[in-house]
């Protein structure tokens, strides 16, 4: 037998602000990441993880 749970959050203020910056973040080097992948021209090779995260994240 599968269990299943639900759980709720209520965050404080700050909690949702704190959340929000660090999605916001996310989604950049997100956004950044897909640019670089979709950039490269047909019959390149992609740049592995560990390059990408080089070139990403600072």
């Amino acid at each position: 037998m599968k269990a299943r749970y639900q759980y709720r959050i209520y965050p404080t203020a700050q909690q949702c602000r704190d959340s929000a910056t660090v999605f916001g973040c996310v989604r950049v080097v997100w956004n950044d990441a897909l640019a670089l992948i979709t950039s490269t021209p047909k019959g390149e090779t992609w740049l592995s993880i560990a390059e990408l995260q080089k070139v990403c994240i600072t």
